[in-house]
């Protein structure tokens, strides 16, 4: 029986305040109950979803092998400045499978940042490969990158950027430590649908990105992943390894180490109408973005998310820092939040402090990172959300604000 990782009480006393309290779910229900509730994220579904999936289930093709698949897979890639879609299970999927096709093995290691969610450091660690941490930087919450090179040893083969919140990594320098040391990068753009750097868009910026479908996610199918490249190879082991890497030659027939990793084609049916209308999407979620920093800007003791001039930052979640100067915790503005029937959650808890990664890098110190997680959270920010629920919400952070 699988054994669950835990952590002692010592080492829980340890981690003191950096791990956020429990979620305020008996004042969301209470809420909810009364009639109120507004939540962190909602799904937009009325465009050509449901004619696309009536065509799936006239038609019956609803497996992996229906023609929305390949259409969706066409549309996305050309969408974020790739030749090459593979479609897949899920976000995390689309990442192993872009780092499967490196041929990583146990002893290989691979940079990502500790600022991240789980499924980064998972993906490195279901190919073999050790994943090597660096803090994050301050102003985009992204990858610090002059922490890079310092981690960067003979066993290196690749490099993880994540586009934290739908904020772009800083790429070019990435990419020149990349070029100088022989190594991939991969960029986990599961939040950056859409997101610029210097003009080109996320997704293209490496070998390879991993995109989540998840019903949260910019474009959603619900559940699901692709990997996007410009390199062909790249693209065809991809391909191979999502489908048990099944040969061209005969069925049954495996010369790799495969997945089930297949997307249905009702899933892409969702995906294809979502990227359709992909500019009214990010349009929707950089509007609100604006009009939170309208309404917030000027309360003290919030420390809201930038946009660097050089990027389009897609605000995949509207994120802030509840610092010292609000007058109470982060932890206890959720709970005030929350008593009005809105959702929220916290920053991600970096790697180093996730209970099965502690014991391997015990002692290790990310300021940064444990600033994030300990005063960050992140605000309703869906596609359904409307600029008088912005409003709610920046009214109801004031009146948090005064106890």
């Amino acid at each position: 029986m699988l054994e669950e990782t835990n952590l002692t009480a010592e080492e829980m006393r340890a981690l003191g305040d950096l791990v956020p309290g429990p979620e305020p779910v008996a004042e969301l229900l209470a809420a909810r109950a009364a009639g109120r509730f507004l939540p962190v994220a909602d799904t937009r579904l009325d465009g050509n979803e449901l004619r696309y999936l009536t065509q799936c289930v006239e038609s019956n093709w609803i497996s992996s092998a229906g023609p929305f698949v390949r259409d969706f897979e066409t549309e996305f890639a050309r969408a974020v400045g790739c030749q090459f879609g593979i479609a897949c299970a899920n976000g995390t999927a689309a990442l192993h499978l872009a780092l499967a096709t490196l041929g990583l093995r146990p002893g290989d290691e691979v940079i990502i940042p500790t600022f991240t969610m789980i499924a980064t450091a998972n993906a490195v660690t279901y190919t073999g490969a050790t994943p090597v941490l660096v803090d994050a930087e301050p102003r985009t919450w992204n990858m610090d990158v002059s922490a890079v090179k310092a981690r960067i040893t003979a066993r290196t083969r690749a490099i993880v950027a994540v586009h934290t919140y739908g904020h772009p990594a800083d790429m070019d320098p990435i990419a020149a430590l990349a070029r100088e040391h022989g190594l991939a990068v991969i960029e986990d753009a599961a939040e950056a649908h859409g997101a610029l750097y210097r003009g080109r868009a996320a997704g293209s910026l490496g070998l390879a990105a991993s995109f989540s479908f998840y019903a949260n996610k910019i474009v959603t199918t619900g559940e699901g992943g692709m990997v996007t490249t410009n390199d062909e190879t790249v693209a065809r082991v991809a391909r191979r390894l999502r489908d048990h890497a099944f040969s061209d030659e005969r069925h049954f027939w495996h010369t790799y180490l495969g997945f089930n990793y297949r997307m249905t084609n009702m899933q892409a049916a969702i995906g294809l109408a979502q990227t359709e209308r992909l500019g009214e999407l990010l349009k929707l979620r950089r509007v609100n973005a604006r009009h939170y920093e309208a309404r917030l800007r000027e309360i003290r003791g919030l420390t809201l998310p930038i946009e660097e001039a050089h990027v389009q930052n897609v605000f995949w979640m509207y994120g802030v820092l509840v610092e010292e100067s609000f007058g109470c915790s982060r932890d206890e503005l959720r709970r005030r939040l929350a008593r009005e029937g809105i959702e929220t959650r916290t920053f991600f808890i970096p790697i180093h402090l996730q209970p099965i990664y502690y014991r391997q890098h015990r002692g290790a110190a990310y300021p940064v990172a444990e600033a994030l997680c300990r005063k960050g959270m992140y605000l309703p920010s869906g596609a359904t959300l409307t600029e008088s629920q912005v409003d709610f919400v920046a009214d109801a952070i004031m009146r948090a604000q005064g106890g």
